[in-house]
């Protein structure tokens, strides 16, 4: 079997064992640490794929400490509305959350951490009349932004919201 084949087979494989896609290549030659392993973006036909090269990396857990700042989306919309601002910071055993725009706020309880990715308990300490108390938080590092996730309920309706954090 061609490499090609055994390389799309592979992708593949990994996409319904683990559930997560790759990072998508750039440009030939990136190299991209994906789940701890190093991939190298090669050209396979008339596409650039991540080839598996066998070697562990590492992304510095630090990349995720800062002051982390965006725009949420709700799902449904909340009494004040589907879109509002998010100011998180994150240090290496302590996170906070600000809604500015909702006025309310907590601190963040830390569930899990690796490399390149975290998630937490939110616990609304301010504003408790204006935001849901008690949601899951988990952020991923991804190109330099924070991809962000949040999931919740109140009165047994479930909520969710999404945003991409930008590095202050």
């Amino acid at each position: 079997m061609g490499r090609f084949f055994q390389t799309i087979i592979f992708a593949i494989f990994l996409i319904f064992v683990t559930g997560e896609a790759f990072a998508q290549c750039a440009r030939e030659g990136e190299e991209l640490c994906q789940n701890g392993q190093t991939y190298r973006c090669e050209k396979t036909g008339s596409e650039l794929t991540p080839i598996f090269q066998n070697m562990p990396c590492v992304v510095n857990a630090t990349g995720l400490n800062g002051v982390w700042t965006g725009s949420g989306h709700q799902s449904p919309a909340g009494a004040a509305g589907a879109d509002w601002a998010i100011a998180m910071t994150i240090g290496d055993g302590a996170a906070s959350i600000d809604y500015p725009s909702l006025g309310c706020g907590g601190s963040l309880t830390q569930i899990s951490r690796d490399d390149s990715s975290a998630e937490y308990r939110e616990n609304i300490t301010y504003g408790q009349d204006k935001c849901i108390d008690g949601g899951g938080i988990t952020v991923r590092f991804f190109k330099g932004n924070l991809s962000w996730t949040w999931v919740g309920q109140a009165d047994g309706q479930p909520y969710n919201a999404v945003a991409v954090l930008s590095r202050q």
